[in-house]
């Protein structure tokens, strides 16, 4: 999922909210601990994203870049169909 371009003055802050959907996805190595799960419904899973950021200092002539990779761990219902939403000592930064 790719967030639209925007501009954010320096000392300003902005929260970003995304849906995230699968459907299909294939999940390569997972057989066994999903079988072994199957019997208290709950699936551990494991999300891993980069957010990267892109500006300029002093007009157009020094640009910096940033990319930081975040990994964050949840455990999901099988039975329920409930919004989850991930707590912050949930991920972790890198």
């Amino acid at each position: 999922m790719v967030l639209k371009k925007y501009y954010q003055q320096r000392k300003s802050r902005r929260t970003v909210y995304m849906n995230m959907k699968g459907d299909k996805v294939p999940l390569y190595g997972a057989g066994a601990s999903l079988s072994d799960s199957a019997d208290n419904r709950k699936i551990p899973m494991r999300f891993v994203f980069e957010v990267k950021s892109k500006g300029n200092v002093v007009g157009k002539l020094v640009k910096s870049r940033h990319r930081q990779q975040i990994s964050c761990s949840v455990v999901l219902d099988s039975e329920s169909s409930k919004l989850f939403i991930l707590k912050e000592n949930a991920c972790s930064y890198s």
